[in-house]
């Protein structure tokens, strides 16, 4: 689909909903992980053989100590020394597989977000800003593949803990009553801190986006800003999250540092109780040394994986819910445009644009009201108004970048709703003020998505002047986009030669002539018409002499087309007229 320089979303960003379920983020993750559960699977394997060899060590231990106190080396010493292998192995190789689970996941859902992204309207007329939606796409969609895994390490702490205090009732009962109490101790004071963990994280996730998209938003208006002197006014504005998000920050560094004083103080109090009442049962005569060790480390192994459950489990559950919930909101918001038809038109219609009876708005600001508009096959039109009046919105319905609230917008006479994606892309082409100059090389950003040949790339390049330029470049047209400075007018060229080299029966320039100078304006639309004699060319025109050069002018006034006629007829009309106040050529160009 054609591209649009972003501009600054003014409308208030949705609410998120509410935090998901674990049920919920699993039912919502299970798409995205379609072909990747074999690594999952193979990762719960080599989970329980970790488990199955953490739990036999300390036994096995125990089993040599003894051995070595009677001075024999039994099945003990070579069983522990099997597990102890079995283990490392199991550490080298569960990284990698949970890595390819990972990036199976992450690499579809990022997809799937952009992909979506790309659905929910117009830069500047989306539901979220541009910061705060690449923060999304490229920050929170990141940590949601780790989800299951952490599901998996918590079943994992689980079972290892339920395993060590079986154990330890083989070993002695007074053993278990210990891990229980400081086991339950600690969960009660987690649960507490786990609620505040999550709030915090989301209210960071949500400055953390007013900050980026502020700091976008500077950074694209940098040269307004240096202009208008207004320098330090912005700072003050990209930075005022800044105490807030520190805040929230410190919020949660104080929780977790909390968390893991408690964790670390009641294992401690635990082992030192453990090893008090090994002590005592070891002099009664009722355990062996070896027993004693294997106790302790069972002891440990409880407390531990209780431990990492909650700090490492449940705390990152919480994260990850925070996550799920912003990733969803994205996910979740309805598309602007519609799923395409799957109708695929004649490829050879002559470009004829009807606009029936059109309205986009609602009843607070309606920007077009019964819209009634055909634009003749091959001719060239310019949508002249004020600024606000539509013109961008009108032209974004004939290539379906949005769509009209009511009404229809057909193209020899296929309503553009009925047709396919990639039918409407081959029958509509568009340039923009600041187009996204996508690819490596010079070549790629013109012939993008097209296969060509050099000489095509050529000529389309020499139709709009961008050759000249384009061969002053260290490389020419192989010259990689990071090393060819180039003007807001060269950007402009570019665009125009990729759009030329479409040769799309309908071609929109949305105020894509603006850099260029009015002589220079005028041979890039005459070498236009050269390269697509037939073609039907919508022009958003702010200069006069635009609008002079088109065959007919289509002048919005107040959301509706007021009249559909010559530039030299149309200028009669004060109120026409004051659509290019401002503009010094004007009087000439009338």
């Amino acid at each position: 689909m054609p591209e649009e320089n972003p501009t600054r979303n003014t409308n208030s960003q949705p609410a998120d909903p509410p935090l998901p379920g674990i049920r919920e983020v699993m039912r919502f993750l299970r798409p995205y992980a379609h072909g990747a559960w074999r690594w999952f699977a193979l990762d719960a394997l080599l989970s329980l053989l970790t488990i199955a060899a953490g739990l036999a060590a300390p036994a096995l231990a125990a089993l040599a100590i003894d051995d070595a106190v009677e001075g024999r080396i039994g099945w003990g010493f070579r069983g522990l020394a099997v597990a102890m292998v079995l283990s490392a192995f199991i550490d080298i190789v569960a990284e990698p597989v949970r890595a390819r689970f990972r990036a199976a996941i992450e690499g579809r859902l990022m997809l799937g977000m952009v992909d979506h992204a790309l659905d929910l309207g117009l830069p500047g007329r989306r539901p979220f800003d541009d910061g705060d939606l690449q923060n999304r796409i490229r920050s929170e969609a990141t940590q949601l593949p780790r989800y299951p895994e952490t599901l998996l390490r918590i079943g994992t702490g689980i079972l290892t803990a339920a395993g060590s205090l079986a154990a330890l009732s083989y070993v002695h009962w007074l053993f278990v009553v210990v891990a229980l109490a400081g086991v339950g101790a600690v969960t009660l004071l987690m649960r507490r801190l786990m609620g505040k963990l999550t709030a915090g994280q989301t209210g960071y996730d949500e400055l953390n986006s007013r900050m980026v998209n502020a700091y976008t938003g500077a950074l694209a208006g940098r040269r307004t800003i240096r202009a208008a002197g207004t320098l330090e006014r912005e700072v003050e504005r990209i930075t005022e999250p800044l105490q807030k998000l520190v805040g929230k920050m410190r919020e949660m560094m104080e929780g977790a540092a909390r968390g893991a004083v408690l964790v670390t103080s009641a294992n401690h109090v635990v082992l030192t109780i453990t090893a008090v009442t090994g002590v005592f049962l070891l002099t009664a005569g009722g355990l062996t040394a070896g027993a004693l060790l294997a106790a302790i480390r069972y002891a440990q192994m409880v407390y531990g994986s209780v431990a990492a459950v909650l700090d490492n489990g449940w705390f990152h559950i919480a994260y990850f819910r925070a996550h799920a919930a912003r990733v969803l909101a994205v996910l979740q918001s309805p598309a602007a445009v519609p799923e395409p038809g799957s109708h695929e038109p004649d490829p050879g219609g002559p470009g004829e644009v009807r606009i029936e009876n059109v309205s986009v708005g609602g009843e607070e600001r309606e920007i077009l009201r019964r819209v009634d508009l055909r634009i003749p096959a091959g001719k060239t039109v310019a949508l002249v108004g004020k600024s606000g009046v539509g013109k961008t919105t009108l032209a974004g319905l004939i290539g379906r970048l949005q769509d009209p609230d009511r009404g229809v917008v057909r193209i020899d006479g296929t309503p553009v709703t009925e047709m396919t994606r990639d039918a409407l892309s081959r029958r509509v082409g568009y340039a923009f003020e600041r187009p996204a100059l996508v690819g490596d090389t010079i070549r790629d950003v013109i012939a993008l998505g097209i296969e060509t040949t050099d000489d095509t790339v050529k000529t389309a390049a020499e139709g709009v002047e961008a050759d000249g330029f384009i061969r002053r470049l260290p490389r020419g047209y192989d010259t990689q986009l990071d090393e060819a400075p180039m003007s807001g007018g060269e950007h402009q060229r570019l665009g125009l030669a990729r759009a030329a080299l479409r040769d799309t029966p309908v071609l929109i320039l949305d105020d894509a002539l603006s850099s260029l100078d009015v002589a220079t304006e005028a041979r890039v639309l005459a070498a236009l018409r050269e390269l697509g004699r037939s073609r039907t060319t919508v022009i958003i025109a702010h200069r006069a002499s635009t609008a002079a050069a088109a065959d007919l002018v289509a002048w919005l006034f107040e959301g509706e087309v007021r009249r559909l006629a010559p530039h030299a007829e149309l200028w009669r009309d004060p109120d026409y007229r004051a659509a290019f106040l401002g503009d010094p050529a004007g009087e000439a160009a009338s």
